[in-house]
């Protein structure tokens, strides 16, 4: 048995009792500071190697096998420990083109998320593009799968690729991240600010939320506000740590609030308060953060040309123009804290209406989905 298989034989054990610990990175908002959201990553203490470097473990799971047992039993661990926390905050995980190839993989992660009560709108994969090239019809539909059901995905790396640009545009991707290494040379090097730069301006012109990774120093976060840059991540706002010190980094009154479980309630119970206020002559529906319609009133119904009650169980973009693409940028739109789109909707007479889409949260900033309308153009600027 030489090295690897060995590595791989102690980690199939450690697996198998739990000894695959999560490790929580934050990421945050460059506008207050506050954390927005963690990426999820495995930790392993070996009671006889010690501390495993993932660089080592990751290759050896990956060649092994072992990739998919490992991302079950980290979502699963992270998904008990962040039941704990503010209902905002997002976890995201990384995912192997190898695992996009799985025509199983989202129903897995679904099982996942719903054994612990753990919504799939605060799940955010992240992915990068090494192993798309040879063929895209199984990462993409794997892709599509996880964005309907309510997952943002996040193309990790961004820029370290020959053919990034093409997996963007061909992918649904909600949000990029950019390397660590264009970042941390920004402050010495010309043309990585340049390139820095243009992924942020690029990535909100697409309508994406846009991550600069490997933020170390106050000067970075100067330089990236400059550029209009949302979020960020590394270790001037915290190194990956355990779930039990996560407490600290979400210790701002802003950020956390001691939110009682008992008190929660469905997303439908919350559609239905929300219909019960609606003027049954407005044309509103509410849809959940995956798209899917959960309420709505008469004149929807009506304007959507279907019976009484059939658009409920329905995505938006089957009843109108709003695709799952546009539906995406609406969400990571959503994450970046910016004014919603407007978007011009025909009617089966051929007269011109608008779409007007509004996030819908609690009080304690939980997407709990959006409320969209169907307004005369003229009521509504722009």
């Amino acid at each position: 048995m030489n090295a690897d298989e060995l590595l791989a034989h102690d980690l199939s054990k450690a697996l198998g009792v739990g000894r695959i610990e999560p490790f929580f990175q934050p990421i945050v908002s460059l506008d207050d500071g506050h954390v927005l959201g963690f990426e999820v990553l495995a930790r392993w203490y070996d009671p006889v190697r010690g501390h495993v470097s993932p660089d080592r473990f990751i290759p050896v799971a990956d060649e092994f096998g072992l990739l998919d047992r490992l991302l079950d039993s980290l979502m699963r661990s992270a998904f008990v420990a962040a039941g704990q926390w503010p209902h905002n905050i997002f976890l995201g995980f990384n995912v192997s083109p190898t695992q996009l190839r799985d025509s199983d993989l989202a129903t897995r992660i679904a099982k996942a998320a719903g054994d612990s009560s753990f919504p799939l709108s605060r799940v955010h994969i992240e992915v990068t593009e090494s192993g798309f090239i040879e063929d895209l019809t199984q990462p993409r539909r794997t892709l599509e799968r996880l964005m309907n059901l309510g997952c943002m995905i996040a193309m990790d790396d961004f820029g370290t690729g020959y053919s990034s640009l093409t997996w963007l545009s061909t992918l649904p991707f909600s949000k990029i991240k950019i390397d660590a290494s264009f970042v941390m040379a920004m402050a010495h090097h010309r043309q990585s600010r340049k390139i820095v730069a243009a992924v942020v301006g690029l990535g909100h012109s697409l309508g994406l939320a846009v991550v600069a990774e490997g933020v170390e120093s106050p000067a970075q976060v100067d330089l990236l506000r400059g550029m209009g840059c949302k979020l960020a991540q590394g270790y001037l706002f915290g190194r990956p740590t355990p779930a039990s010190r996560v407490p600290e980094f979400l210790s701002s009154p802003a950020s956390i609030e001691d939110v009682d479980s008992s008190a929660a309630m469905s997303v439908e119970l919350r559609a239905h308060r929300l219909t019960e206020a609606y003027d049954s002559d407005a044309a509103i529906a509410f849809i959940d953060p995956a798209g899917t319609v959960v309420a709505s009133s008469v004149a929807f119904d009506r304007t959507m040309e279907v019976e009484r009650g059939k658009a409920t169980g329905r995505h938006i973009w089957e009843l109108t123009g709003l695709t799952p693409e546009a539906f995406a940028e609406i969400r990571a739109t959503d994450l970046l804290g910016q004014p919603f789109s407007v978007f011009d909707e025909p009617t089966g007479n051929g007269a011109a209406t608008r779409l007007v889409i509004r996030p819908v949260k609690d009080w304690s900033s939980e997407l709990l989905g959006y409320s969209i309308e169907f307004s005369d153009p003229a009521d509504v600027p722009g």
